[in-house]
């Protein structure tokens, strides 16, 4: 165990130890790999156009973004800091600073790179559980869920402006592919038995 801790980016083997240490259900594992896959397939075609993305955190970022998302339902605290703080003092910083901004991305990130964190928050709005759908699909599960249900004016806009904000990073990482965004899925083999991504 001592190895996980000394390492600056888990590899896939101690993302799927972390995992189990910190009991994470298979649900959520299995959500994770999903987005691994995209992330990595991403990642991998952005590096031949030119980017300059690690696969490494790519990969720990993708398989560790809802380490306490668990804990974070029953708390009700926001997963992506609780996340990012168990990261931190696993000594894991950079795949912390990945994991705090999977959901929201900080404000005034404007450069023409696109960084891992960018790739990883798009890569979880691309999986609905574990299944490839548009941003369309999603958001619109995501009003059903948390929006419209309470009629809660406040959500409902906050998951709008997320929803733009999407879109535009959505536009960033395909301008500079050769591919649509409605053709990511026939790229991603579907969630299997096997484990990594």
């Amino acid at each position: 165990m001592n190895s996980i801790l000394s390492d600056k980016v888990p590899s896939v083997d101690d993302s799927y130890t972390l995992l189990k240490r910190y009991h994470v259900p298979d649900h959520i594992i299995k959500h994770s790999e999903m987005v691994c896959k995209v992330a990595v397939f991403l990642a991998n075609a952005l590096n031949n156009q030119g980017e300059n993305l690690s696969i490494a955190e790519v990969e720990a970022g993708a398989l560790l973004h809802d380490i306490t998302k668990m804990e974070g339902i029953k708390t009700r605290q926001d997963h992506a800091k609780t996340g990012r703080e168990l990261l931190d003092k696993l000594g894991f910083k950079r795949i912390g600073e990945i994991v705090a901004e999977h959901i929201k991305l900080q404000e005034g990130r404007n450069s023409v790179a696109i960084s891992e964190e960018e790739l990883i928050n798009y890569s979880d709005k691309r999986i609905m559980h574990t299944r490839v759908v548009t941003l369309s699909e999603r958001f619109t599960d995501l009003r059903r869920r948390y929006g419209f249900k309470n009629l809660d004016t406040k959500i409902i806009n906050r998951i709008r402006t997320l929803e733009s904000e999407t879109y535009k990073l959505e536009n960033k990482i395909f301008s500079k592919l050769n591919f649509t965004p409605e053709e990511l899925s026939s790229h991603i083999a579907p969630a299997d038995k096997s484990t990594g991504c």
